[in-house]
C-alpha cells in the first residue's frame, strides 16, 4: 500500500496525519508544496526522523502563494502522483488558510480521472484533520467518516514530531501542544485508545 500524503507547509503532515506517518513510514511518501526557510527544513528533517519517514520532498512554492499558481501546482502534483503511484492520497481540509485551500483543490485536480495517457488515478482519496484551524471559510460535505487507529507509541512519535517544529509553537494552551490528548479524545469516541480522523472522499475497491 503506497501512500502519499499532500502538505501546505512544513508541519502540516506531522499534525494531520503524524500517527498515520508513524505507523506505516516505509509505505508513505510526504510531499511538502511551500518551502518555509531553512529554519523550518531543519525541523521538518527531524520531524521525519522521529517518525521513521524517509521519502519526503519538497515542490518549493513560495508560502501564501498556492492559488496564484494553480495550474502549476496540479503539474508538480501530477507528476509526484505518476511517480509513487499511491493508493491512497491524503489532503489537507480546506480551512481558514489559504495555502490549505489552494492544496486541497489542486490535489482534487490530480487525482482526476484523465484523458491523459500516464496520468495515474489514486483508489482512494481522504482529507485530514488540522486542529489548529477550528473555524471553516466556507461549508463543505467533508464528514470525519474514516478513523486510523494508533498505539500509545505512535500517539508518542506524532506529539514528538510536532514538537520538532519549535519555531511554529505559540506555546501555552494550544492544540500543537495537545497532541497526544486530541488523539486519545478521537480514539475513546471509537472505542480505542487513540487515532487520528479523516473525511473520505473517494474510495474504489479492488
Amino acid at each position: 500500500m503506497r501512500r502519499l500524503i499532500v502538505a501546505p507547509h512544513m508541519d502540516d503532515e506531522s499534525l494531520g496525519c503524524g500517527g498515520l506517518l508513524a505507523k506505516f513510514p516505509q509505505e508513505s511518501t510526504v510531499v511538502v508544496v511551500t518551502q518555509s526557510g531553512d529554519t523550518r527544513r531543519r525541523e521538518h528533517a527531524e520531524a521525519m526522523d522521529v517518525l521513521g519517514v524517509t521519502d519526503s520532498r519538497c515542490l518549493d512554492f513560495v508560502d501564501g502563494t498556492t492559488q496564484q499558481h494553480m495550474s502549476d501546482l496540479v503539474h508538480q502534483l501530477d507528476l509526484v502522483m505518476a511517480e509513487v503511484e499511491p493508493e491512497e492520497v491524503y489532503l489537507p481540509f480546506p480551512s481558514l488558510h489559504q495555502d490549505h485551500i489552494g492544496v486541497y483543490e489542486a490535489g482534487m485536480r490530480s487525482a482526476r480521472l484523465s484523458m491523459s495517457l500516464g496520468h495515474w488515478v489514486p483508489n482512494s482519496v481522504l482529507v485530514y484533520d488540522i486542529a489548529v484551524y477550528d473555524v471553516n471559510l466556507y461549508p463543505s460535505d467533508l464528514r470525519w467518516n474514516v478513523f486510523e487507529a494508533l498505539t500509545e507509541e505512535q500517539a508518542d512519535l506524532k506529539a514528538a514530531a510536532c514538537a520538532a517544529y519549535v519555531s511554529e509553537n505559540p506555546g501555552g494552551p494550544h492544540p500543537m501542544n495537545s497532541i497526544k490528548e486530541i488523539a486519545a479524545t478521537v480514539g475513546h469516541m471509537r472505542k480505542v485508545e487513540f487515532a487520528e480522523q479523516y473525511a473520505l472522499v473517494r474510495q474504489v475497491r479492488r
